[in-house]
């Protein structure tokens, strides 16, 4: 009896799934706190992104907005224009046995009363007055309106791209930042190079028939010629009147003489000296001030005519070897270029004097002219020759209207020999120059 109640209570129980198996889910992963700062960092940046998102579509639809109504504006603005001018009625003659009744269902065409100026003009017929009842009456054709077509909007150039522009919201403003531009080999200069010095990266040639050292005139003419150029390789802008390149600049400063052999009886032209010049510039500019950061190196090297001539059989102590680091400033005052800077050698005290300076001023009034009055003085002082003043000056006219423009001078110098390695010579000369900045 106990077995058969089992067996009764055990199938009852299968049938009500009271012994049916559930399945079970296993519990879910606790996360780390490092996990967890990290899913809220990925959370941050969600929300961050859909709000910068938002922010630009609202702007983008604030600005169309505003296009939309200036153009529903300018459109309205010429509709009313056209309106506004009178509008001349010709009256079509339809003979009428009965006097004519208007017809309400017809629209009757509204008439813009002329001005007293328009009145005078011939093409326009004055409004006709009410007729009497014996005279027929007139139906008035319906004035044609003309209506105003859309004006083509001319399709705007894109502007030349001054690298993209990203708008961020500050409170109630928005602030435009424009990212910098990067030009490679650029036109122009940042820093112009100054054309009194007679040791700058540029193309000139002088004639100096009168020619002076340690206070005895030189029988014949010297020729100083110069070929070299001061290029920009790259240059990055920020922003208008925020700049900074760099600059490799070369040259090499040959002087000629040209004199009578009396011995020969004729005409000789000889190299004295040719000094070779390599630098480095990074230049500056904010706004009106302009900064050059420099490092170069110069070498003198007597010509061969000169050591034969001057029978030089012993080799003598160089100075002219040597690397300089200067800091030159520039600012344009009233059409006067003012420089001024310091330099300091990189050698030993032994080998060269450290100390240089320099200054000067040159004037040129911007013109569309072809020609235009120039001139300035440019004037050195070094350590190594006691800080005496070389002085140059010069006065002249510049010839076109691009960045490279030729100039004509009547030059003088006055101070130490600026090349060849007899610079401690007292050195004066007057002549006159060529200058070009081939770049």
């Amino acid at each position: 009896m106990k077995k058969t109640l089992s067996v009764l209570l055990l199938s009852y129980l299968v049938g009500t799934g009271a012994l049916a198996q559930t399945p079970t889910t296993p519990p879910a992963r606790v996360l780390t706190p490092a996990e967890q700062r990290q899913k809220e960092k990925i959370d941050r940046e969600v929300q961050r992104e859909r709000q910068i998102r938002a922010e630009w579509a609202q702007k983008q639809r604030e600005y169309e907005a505003k296009q939309a109504e200036k153009e529903r504006q300018k459109q309205a603005k010429k509709a009313g224009k056209v309106l506004e001018q009178p509008a001349v009625v010709q009256p079509a003659t339809v003979p009428v046995t009965t006097p004519a009744v208007s017809k309400p269902s017809e629209p009757v065409p509204t008439l813009v009363e002329p001005t007293r100026k328009e009145r005078r003009k011939k093409d326009i017929v004055p409004e006709p007055s009410s007729s009497p009842a014996s005279v027929p009456a007139i139906e008035m054709a319906p004035v044609p309106v003309k209506v105003a077509r859309p004006e083509r909007v001319k399709r705007e150039k894109k502007p030349q791209q001054v690298d993209s522009v990203a708008v961020v919201s500050e409170g109630n403003r928005d602030l435009t930042v424009s990212r910098p531009r990067h030009e490679f080999l650029p036109k122009g200069h940042l820093f112009d190079p100054i054309l009194l010095d007679p040791l700058e990266a540029q193309t000139y040639g002088s004639i100096l028939p009168a020619y002076w050292t340690e206070g005895q005139k030189y029988k014949g003419s010297i020729v100083p010629f110069a070929f070299g150029f001061a290029k920009p390789f790259y240059r990055r802008t920020t922003e208008p009147g925020r700049s900074e390149e760099w600059v490799l600049d070369l040259a090499s400063f040959t002087q000629f003489e040209a004199y009578h052999d009396y011995t020969l009886g004729k005409a000789r032209r000889q190299i004295m000296n040719t000094d070779y010049k390599i630098s480095i510039i990074y230049n500056i500019r904010r706004g009106e001030n302009n900064y050059r950061f420099r490092v170069y190196h110069l070498s003198s090297h007597l010509g061969d005519d000169y050591i034969y001539r001057n029978k030089i059989t012993a080799p003598s102590p160089n100075s002219v070897n040597y690397e300089l680091l200067d800091a030159t400033y520039s600012r344009v005052v009233n059409n006067w270029r003012l420089y001024g800077g310091l330099g300091v050698v990189l050698r030993k005290s032994e080998e060269r004097k450290p100390l240089s300076a320099q200054l000067g001023a040159f004037y040129k009034k911007p013109s569309t002219r072809a020609a235009r009055l120039v001139g300035g003085v440019d004037i050195k002082f070094w350590q190594q020759t006691d800080f005496r003043p070389g002085i140059h000056g010069g006065v002249g006219v510049e010839l076109g209207r691009t960045q490279n423009n030729l100039t004509f001078l009547l030059e003088g110098y006055s101070g130490f020999k600026p090349y060849s390695q007899f610079e401690s010579q007292q050195t004066a000369w007057i002549g006159i120059g060529l200058y070009l900045n081939p770049f």
